[in-house]
């Protein structure tokens, strides 16, 4: 991957079947029997992953959560799926939008679908919440064609946890990098923002692999044999999903015995035993600010990212909503959210660049400690050079 190659869509499996518009039975997040009439009604946008199924559930799950602690009582949410692709969710919303029943459109969107609804809410004073990976550091050319006046952006910040994992594993394990990649992964942004900070530090990469192409036999193919001939100080590996379990597995049995390993968070989440270094934006279950992890188990809600991200949503923009005065408008609220911090499960948290992401805290986890993530900083800021593209359209995880 280059800094010269085209983005282009990345579907993995049938990820193009997605599911879009309002099903007879949507959900609506309404005010209870008794209290005052729904005031504000938004429009929810669910992700929809066939790598990580509960994406959605979870997501849309912490943001009624979020917006329920918040005390947002006067808010009732319709919620549809977005896909991977933008122009079937897009033709929906703009459907949706243009019945004139909604005051804001609320949800996860990959960026190409972001920009699409913002050219249609942008115009009609539509406000727009946009929670996202943070895989991809944004479309600077789609963005100045469709300005937005009332758009707020956060994220898991994917790129400044990239680039603070290069500053850990450098320190901590030495300049030769090897990186094993998941064909998912291989795309998006932070995996150039990794390679661009480890080379500013002085590191090398010195060598790739890059599991689940089509024409592999096997999806780790070849990756023992270039560990072992390059034998670097540490093995970076970046997937996801399923696909994490599966090399966690391949790792306890073909691992180079010299080489230290770091990833993501998700590289060690489903399998306690893994040992390796990590960098995350949100903190575990218990070292979550107070009384979030409580919130979480009466809700039955598990402690993933994407529920701690619609958590954040909805404990955020519930809290400017409920104490918004009787006269306001929904863009009164927006113009005034960029100078009140993030408030939910990942702690406080900032806008960055007028509300185009968040930025906040950071939790290390050492390689010889599953609870030592209580080391926070502020992520690095990215530099102009490290704003590569990688290839994928596609927002990370909505395939």
């Amino acid at each position: 991957m280059t800094a010269a190659l085209p983005r282009r869509h990345f579907l993995a499996g049938s990820g193009a079947a997605m599911a879009a518009g309002l099903p007879a039975g949507a959900r609506a997040l309404a005010a209870p029997a008794g209290r005052a009439p729904t005031r504000w009604r938004l429009l929810g946008v669910a992700p929809a992953s066939e790598k990580l199924p509960q994406l959605a559930d979870d997501y849309r799950r912490g943001v009624e959560l979020g917006l329920a602690q918040a005390g947002a009582r006067q808010v009732s949410m319709d919620w549809l799926s977005a896909g991977p692709l933008p122009s079937k969710p897009a033709r929906a919303i703009h459907a949706l939008l243009r019945t004139g029943n909604f005051d804001a459109v609320v949800g996860w969107m990959p960026p190409l679908l972001a920009d699409s609804v913002a050219a249609l809410a942008g115009p009609r004073g539509i406000p727009l919440w946009i929670s996202d990976s943070g895989a991809d550091l944004g479309a600077p050319a789609a963005q100045a064609a469709h300005p937005h006046p009332w758009q707020v952006r956060h994220s898991l910040e994917l790129c400044p946890m990239a680039c603070a994992l290069a500053d850990q594993v450098y320190r901590q394990c030495g300049p030769r990098a090897f990186l094993a990649l998941g064909w998912h992964e291989s795309g998006y942004d932070f995996v150039q923002a990794f390679q661009h900070r480890w080379r500013t530090l002085g590191g090398q990469i010195v060598g790739r692999h890059i599991a689940g192409t089509p024409e592999q036999p096997h999806e780790f193919s070849g990756l023992r044999e270039a560990t072992v001939s390059q034998q670097p100080d540490v093995v970076v590996a970046l997937f996801s999903g399923s696909q994490a379990q599966r090399f966690g597995q391949w790792w306890r049995t073909q691992r180079p015995a010299r080489s230290a390993l770091a990833g993501l968070p998700w590289l060690t989440a489903p399998d306690a035993g893994l040992s390796a270094w990590t960098v995350s934006s949100w903190p575990a279950a218990n070292s979550a600010p107070q009384p979030w992890a409580e919130h979480f188990t009466r809700a039955g809600l598990a402690w993933t990212p994407a529920a701690l991200l619609g958590a954040e949503a909805g404990a955020s923009l519930g809290a400017a909503l409920a104490a918004a005065h009787p006269g306001a408008r929904a863009q009164d609220v927006w113009a005034a959210l960029r100078a009140t911090p993030l408030a939910g499960p990942r702690g406080e948290r900032r806008w960055q660049d007028a509300g185009r992401d968040s930025t906040g805290p950071l939790w290390h986890a050492t390689a010889a400690a599953e609870d030592a993530r209580t080391e926070r900083q502020h992520p690095p800021m990215l530099s102009s050079a490290s704003r590569a593209r990688g290839g994928w359209t596609t927002g990370y995880f909505l395939t």
